[in-house]
């Protein structure tokens, strides 16, 4: 689908200059996208107007439903389709979703590089969603031709979303990591690094895309599987030392998983 746009480009280009001292443009791409499956539309912005073009060139947006799972996801966790159009630029390292929803509403904040992003690299430029999330509303207000037509056609409920938590995704089918006799899976790691790097828990279940209450049971799960369901956080951090698990971790499932992706084409 041709989405090109006077409006669309210059909304883009006013995103990225208005962000310009918040991230590094060179290094990082960002895209902020609202589905509403009510309107049955999509307002979308990035600062790369190009990679819009592309992406809704390939007719991904057929295939929006897969990035409605709540929390993080990666863009190997989808149809092949999304990888391959990601490879024709020039940040395709790799890809992360961040995906909210509020009922029939959801947000989806995604971040591409050109290197691999530690912990704290993420958790800041997740840190921004919020005043992203403010500042769209406003440029979609606008620009009315950022607001495009959902062309495929999805009902609730979508696995992933608040009260489907019990539903394994694909983020924790694959991807798992194993520390001794203790294996923990992709979402567990991700917990255990934002857990490392000192976030609160309303911010780990804000990335994890749940409610405290699931996240609180996440690392509850975490405790029993170490051997120390009992353990004080700094107990929990001594158990992970013990283990050897530490803030590189979730850089390096990053990176097993492009190999695995890698491995099966």
């Amino acid at each position: 689908m041709d989405i090109e746009s006077i409006s669309l480009e210059k909304g883009c280009f006013s995103f990225k200059d208005d962000f310009a001292n918040c991230f590094d443009w060179n290094d990082i791409g960002f895209s902020f996208s609202k589905i509403d499956l009510n309107t049955k539309e999509v307002s979308t912005l990035s600062s790369n107007y190009e990679w819009l073009l592309m992406y809704w060139d390939a007719d991904l947006d057929l295939s929006i439903s897969e990035r409605l799972g709540a929390g993080i996801q990666c863009w190997n966790d989808y149809s092949n389709a999304h990888m391959s159009t990601l490879s024709k630029t020039q940040k395709n390292k790799f890809k992360l979703d961040f995906c909210f929803n509020h009922k029939d509403v959801f947000e989806v904040a995604s971040i591409n590089s050109n290197k691999e992003l530690s912990v704290a690299d993420i958790i800041k430029i997740h840190k921004h969603r919020h005043i992203i999330s403010d500042y769209a509303d406003r440029l979609w207000k606008n620009y009315q031709q950022m607001v495009l037509p959902m062309r495929e056609s999805i009902s609730l409920p979508i696995i992933g979303i608040e009260g489907e938590e019990t539903k394994q995704q694909p983020i924790d089918i694959h991807g798992f990591m194993k520390f001794g006799d203790v294996r923990f899976t992709r979402k567990e790691m991700i917990t255990i690094c934002m857990l490392l790097s000192q976030c609160r828990i309303k911010e780990i279940s804000a990335i994890q895309g749940c409610s405290e209450n699931s996240e609180h049971k996440r690392i509850m799960n975490i405790k029993e599987k170490l051997g120390c369901p009992h353990a004080s956080p700094s107990g929990l951090f001594k158990a992970f030392k013990e283990r050897g698990i530490t803030l590189a971790c979730l850089d390096t499932l990053i990176t097993l998983k492009n190999i695995q992706q890698g491995n099966k084409k």
